[in-house]
């Protein structure tokens, strides 16, 4: 959610170039419920079990500590090592874990953390594959759609201050093409998605959309971004056989994470990375709750499909484990993080 000429957004197209030289683009075959499908697998192998459709209601603390959970039925889950959250900053702090164990400074800060855009995503299947006129479009797995770097700085400048672009920039995969085994032969599975501002001040286009983001915003954003595709693949829309559109509050059903539909954990702008992530002082996994993990893309290094926040707190959690880490390393970060948060000092968690 970076402007092209902000400090720093270079830097992410480098980082993206060098990891595409030395991995490639890799996609789960038979679509990315595989990859959650692998990581469930390998959990059990390992004596791990899951629990799907039980809302946790609260971190258990106890003298600073975390013991375990409680779920939203009123069962309590023990901890025997550590409580990893993979929530956003601001759920974990004044939600799950109460304000009174947090000192006054950190939850102003917390009440400071900034989201990332929000989104829509559309999903298309398509009975032939995108007709693009680029010849190079046809063998991307994934095409960055954007017409040029004016267009590009217009749309980026457009969403961070509140107006819905008439043109959208847009992310698109052509996930047949990535991997056959997505739709029958000869056919595409498509999708594209793009940013839009959390809150609408105006809309550029012809449609109106205020972000209520009913049946009737849905169909108007939808057909702005099919718009953007038939502007360089001619003959697109007449491809589609079916498709789905997920709307900020509709991503945010799905994943309660996707706060306002925004898929990065908070914004990825320097005042919100490494040391400064999610708030100034907590650049680590480490909370100041001992024995209680930030795993969630609202850690370092934020959003994506790495699974990179989570090894980070797991990493974390387990080194804690150590006699010199967990009882001299391990509550000294904790106190740093309580005096970085609250500029008066003295309080305690």
């Amino acid at each position: 959610d970076l402007l092209p000429e902000s400090p720093g957004s270079a830097a992410f197209g480098w980082l993206m170039a060098m990891l595409g030289e030395q991995y490639g683009w890799p996609v789960p075959v038979g679509g990315a419920s595989a990859l959650s499908g692998a990581l469930v697998r390998r959990l059990e192998s390992r004596g791990g079990t899951i629990r799907c459709g039980t809302p946790v209601s609260e971190v258990v603390v106890r003298a600073g500590r975390a013991l375990g959970i409680r779920t939203a039925q009123g069962d309590y889950v023990r901890a025997r090592r550590a409580v990893l959250a993979d929530v956003p900053a601001p759920h974990l702090y004044g939600r799950l874990v109460r304000e009174g164990h947090l000192p006054p400074g950190f939850r102003d800060a917390v009440r400071r953390f900034q989201w990332d855009f929000a989104t829509v995503k559309v999903d298309w299947a398509l009975d032939a594959p995108i007709p693009w006129t680029a010849e190079q479009a046809h063998r991307a797995g994934t095409v960055h759609l954007g017409a040029d770097w004016t267009e590009l700085s217009d749309y980026a400048l457009q969403v961070s201050t509140g107006r819905l672009p008439a043109r959208p920039f847009g992310l698109l995969g052509q996930m047949t093409t990535a991997d056959p085994s997505r739709s029958p032969a000869g056919t595409e599975s498509a999708w594209i998605y793009t940013h839009v501002p959390q809150h609408i001040a105006d809309d550029l286009g012809p449609d109106g959309i205020t972000g209520s983001w009913d049946d009737r915003e849905s169909e108007a954003i939808a057909r702005r971004m099919e718009a953007q595709v038939e502007r360089f693949a001619p003959g697109f829309t007449d491809r589609i056989q079916a498709r789905r559109v997920l709307t900020p509050p509709v991503l945010e059903h799905l994943d309660q994470n996707l706060v306002g539909g925004a898929i990065n954990g908070g914004t990825a702008a320097l005042h919100q990375q490494a040391l400064l992530r999610p708030l100034p002082g907590t650049g680590r996994p480490e909370t100041p709750i001992q024995r209680l993990y930030l795993a969630s893309a609202s850690a370092h290094p934020g959003g994506g499909v790495h699974g990179a926040c989570g090894a980070n707190a797991a990493r974390a959690a387990l080194r804690a484990q150590g006699a010199l880490t967990g009882r001299l390393l391990r509550p000294a970060l904790a106190r740093a993080q309580l005096a970085l948060s609250d500029p008066g000092g003295g309080a305690t968690a």
